[in-house]
């Protein structure tokens, strides 16, 4: 019962997921590379968050090679969705891409189950007691979530 190899074999299963979804997510994904990378969008960034009464906070980028960087990225972009859609929006308006409210959706649904899955390798993870009954647990409530 090698319950370490079960953290591994999430990990590859969720990066085929999301290798799924990366298209879909993309807006989410450029309008946070545009904030970080430009100064003018921080200036904007940092009104957008006053007006809106939300404390500036720098959102990290995901890496492909870590989903859990997704999980963080979204978990983060979720919460200032206003500020975030509003700058996009803007930026975009000459060219009609727009994020929208089914992009929102669905990031809360791949984060919603990325929660899961984080859980779960937390737990599958545990360094003294990875236990054969609680990586089954985990994955009933991964299937749960699945269905």
């Amino acid at each position: 019962m090698h319950v370490r190899c079960c953290a591994h074999i999430l990990n590859l299963c969720v990066q085929d997921g999301l290798d799924e979804l990366r298209t879909l997510l993309e807006p989410i994904r450029n309008v946070i590379r545009w904030i970080r990378a430009a100064r003018s969008a921080k200036r904007i960034f940092k009104q957008k968050c006053e007006e809106y009464g939300l404390r500036k906070k720098v959102i990290a980028l995901d890496t492909p090679t870590r989903w859990n960087s997704t999980y963080k990225l979204l978990h983060d972009a979720i919460a200032y969705r206003d500020v975030l859609t509003d700058m996009y929006n803007e930026s975009r308006a000459t060219d009609g891409q727009f994020i929208t409210n089914d992009h929102w959706s669905l990031a809360k649904i791949v984060h919603d189950v990325l929660e899961t899955f984080d859980n779960a390798t937390h737990i599958f993870s545990y360094v003294y007691e990875p236990n054969i009954h609680m990586v089954i647990l985990e994955c009933i409530k991964i299937i749960c979530t699945i269905k």
